[in-house]
């Protein structure tokens, strides 16, 4: 006997709805379990109906067991997150999130997690920065980096004052005009001062500023705060700056947690151990985190923040807390996604470029597509880092125009317009988004 129209619309509707409910495996087994013995009793036309919709709506359930359990399936790419030195771009980098650090950020969304009043949510980063930076740290975390700046601001407030080394008169980030003094003085209103040259900082140019007399610490008395950017020319002797009573912060839009500092990239962990009292960072692909303000301190410096009211309205959530703890143990193994990339041979990205050149000049409107050996794309004053790029050549319509279309789709790709074409980078690109590109490509120059 065949089911009504009514009743098999009725089934599909109610299984999709529990279906959709279903957040975690056991839920969704209880559900597939009961649905299979009531399909049992169905005819054999009804069954297979009901089987489809079970098989559909479990899929659409897999990415939220997926982030349960740390598949790797759960890999949403992160279009907008930047990093510096050999990542810096405007378009953004395309490196996605490793998917246990958003796995780890899952139960505390669901509200499946709590950690207990006493215990800091940020210990497990601390330990693994209190080993790298050879000193006992504190790690605060801010909803942005802009919150973090917002905090050093008050550095300058209650009888304090901050000093800037003129050198660190450049843009913070790339495309934002902005300077770390203007930054400042937009949270101080009025306590920030600038001292040295464009050339560097000195002893001499810190007791100027200070008029001779040294600083007096915390308690309430008047505290001064040299807020400096990860140059060498702005640099003073960890001891000169004891001697006046002067903490140091380093500003570090975008940095690594952990290693040591290069010439285009700086780390942390390695600047406190060079003597910082703190550093202040952004999330990127270079911390393996979505964008967040990551504030990391010796401990007895740390411990002014304890009292400032604008903490606890600034502090970040307990998900993406997790989500820094969990990077931080893949950065202890070079197991960030950025690393992995970083780390792909010439000859791995030269294979991989011949074939997507060979697969683009099939698709029409596409005159030619070759590959090039130029480096990866990056900020002009950072080092350069090997690559392989496919320029490829079309006449359908602009390569601006083609770059936009590109760059809203669902795939991330690192690629720029040129007089000659459309050049994309091999470098920041993972095998399992480049399987993605001729069919992303075809639609978008159509």
């Amino acid at each position: 006997m065949a089911l009504p129209p009514w009743t098999v619309d009725l089934l599909r509707r109610g299984v999709a709805d529990l279906a959709r409910q279903a957040t975690d495996p056991e839920t969704a087994q209880n559900l597939k379990d009961q649905a299979s013995k009531l399909v049992e009793e169905l005819p054999r036309v009804a069954r297979e109906k009901v089987d489809t919709i079970l098989k559909q709506a479990e899929a659409r359930a897999a990415p939220f067991r997926d982030a349960w359990s740390g598949a790797t399936s759960f890999q949403r790419p992160q279009s907008l997150i930047n990093g510096s030195g050999n990542l810096s771009h405007p378009r953004g980098s395309g490196v996605a999130v490793d998917p246990s650090v958003l796995a780890a950020a899952a139960p505390y969304l669901m509200g499946d997690c709590s950690l207990p009043h006493d215990q800091r949510s940020t210990q497990p980063v601390e330990r693994f920065l209190t080993d790298g930076c050879g000193t006992e740290v504190q790690v605060l975390v801010v909803n942005s980096f802009d919150s973090g700046l917002s905090l050093l601001g008050q550095c300058g407030r209650r009888a304090g004052r901050i000093l800037v080394p003129r050198c660190c008169a450049v843009p913070l980030r790339a495309g934002d005009p902005a300077c770390l003094a203007d930054e400042l003085q937009r949270w101080t209103g009025g306590s920030v001062r600038e001292v040295g040259t464009s050339a560097g900082i000195t002893e001499a140019d810190l007791a100027g500023a200070m008029g001779g007399c040294p600083s007096r610490s915390f308690g309430g008395q008047r505290t001064t705060t040299l807020v400096r950017l990860p140059l060498a020319c702005c640099t003073l002797d960890a001891g000169t700056r004891r001697n006046h009573g002067v903490s140091e912060v380093v500003v570090a839009p975008t940095a690594r947690l952990l290693g040591a500092s290069s010439e285009s990239c700086c780390s942390a962990a390695e600047l406190i151990r060079s003597g910082a009292d703190g550093v202040l960072m952004g999330g990127s692909v270079l911390t393996g985190t979505p964008g967040m303000g990551i504030l990391i301190g010796r401990t007895e410096w740390m411990k002014a923040w304890e009292e400032d009211p604008r903490v606890s309205m600034l502090q970040a959530p307990d998900a993406m807390i997790a989500m820094l703890n969990a990077a931080a143990l893949l950065a202890c193994d070079s197991g960030l996604p950025v690393d992995r990339l970083i780390s792909a041979s010439e000859s791995n990205l030269h294979d991989r470029a011949e074939r997507l050149a060979t697969q683009l000049s099939g698709i029409d409107g596409v005159t030619s597509a070759t590959v090039t050996q130029e480096s990866a794309m990056m900020s002009a004053e950072s080092g350069k880092l090997p690559s392989r790029q496919v320029l490829v050549r079309v006449n359908t319509a602009s390569p601006a125009v083609i770059v936009e279309r590109l760059t809203k789709g669902d795939t991330c790709l690192l690629v720029e317009p040129s007089d000659d074409g459309i050049a994309i980078d091999l470098r920041w690109i993972t095998p399992d988004q480049q399987a993605r590109i001729s069919q992303l490509f075809s639609a978008a120059i159509h």
